[in-house]
């Protein structure tokens, strides 16, 4: 059964299932893998998270949220007296407490190939809450996100990354999007690099998902170059549909920067294959970080 704490095998082709049946499936056994070498995404193996888990959640949460309560405020009446879209140390010190608390060790490679003189477009795979903590933690220099707008309107989250100079963006609403937009390339205007989990959601089952090309215009036009990045191991952590959580470690993968300089606008899909291509080989080991 699925709480006894041994992983179902199941034999039959999950891709032919519909929509809403496949993200029940996986929301309810969240450990299953196809059985294909050619999985487009994180291969790591998950666990099941049972009661013991439930409980050390319980007190992670009790213990995390009065913390993040308490940063949201004083970040607040902080961000009334100065814009803090430039104070890099103190939220990477935020979101490396912030992970501690969570029980999440984070472990980088790569980054030596980055030019921190330069900006850049740092693209990553969406696993779990923690991406983005975990994100700022690993780039190696000056940098805000692009967040979904409905995150902003979360409790205590809300307040943070609002006070931090995130910058909100609904894919699905163009007036959304494009207010985003132009907000990010302001921030590459003034030499902020810029994060973003292009899928625009959290996956269900390691897969890649498609990117958003909106990223990859902004960095054309720019002229900045594309970093991508992979988190492995971060549904052993936390995923999507369970609000438990396992003490552990994750992997942040650094590739090597794509350069944009010879490129259009009309290669900005292209540039999205390019940079999901090399998450997705970052997380199979078949390119070495840099």
């Amino acid at each position: 059964m699925y709480g006894s704490g041994i992983a179902l095998e199941h034999h039959w082709p999950l891709t032919n299932l519909p929509g809403s049946r496949y993200d029940l499936f996986m929301t309810l056994h969240p450990q299953h893998r196809e059985p294909n070498d050619a999985f487009p995404g994180d291969p790591s193996p998950e666990p099941v998270l049972g009661l013991t888990d439930a409980a050390r959640s319980l007190w992670r949460w009790s213990v995390g949220l009065p913390h993040l309560a308490a940063w949201s405020l004083g970040l607040r009446l902080a961000a009334q007296r100065r814009d803090l879209k430039h104070e890099d140390r103190l939220f990477k010190i935020l979101c490396d407490y912030s992970s501690r608390l969570a029980g999440l060790e984070v472990r980088v490679r790569g980054g030596q190939s980055i030019d921190q003189a330069k900006t850049h477009v740092y693209v990553c795979n969406h696993v779990n809450i923690f991406d983005l903590f975990v994100m700022y933690q690993a780039i190696p220099q000056l940098v805000r996100a692009l967040e979904h707008a409905d995150h902003f309107e979360w409790p205590l989250v809300g307040p943070f990354i609002t006070a931090a100079g995130q910058i909100p963006l609904d894919p699905n609403v163009p007036l959304s999007a494009a207010r985003g937009l132009r907000r990010a390339a302001s921030y590459l205007e003034q030499g902020i690099s810029l994060a973003v989990l292009p899928e625009g959601e959290r996956t269900l089952d390691g897969t890649v998902g498609p990117f958003y090309s909106g990223a990859f215009r902004l960095a054309i036009k720019a002229k900045v170059p594309v970093v991508p990045m992979a988190i492995r191991g971060g549904r052993r952590i936390s995923r999507r549909g369970d609000w438990r959580m396992r003490a552990g470690a994750e992997e942040v993968l650094l590739g090597a920067p794509i350069p944009t300089s010879a490129l259009h606008l009309r290669d900005a899909t292209a540039l999205a294959t390019t940079a999901r291509q090399a998450v997705i080989d970052l997380l199979h080991g078949r390119i070495e970080p840099s």
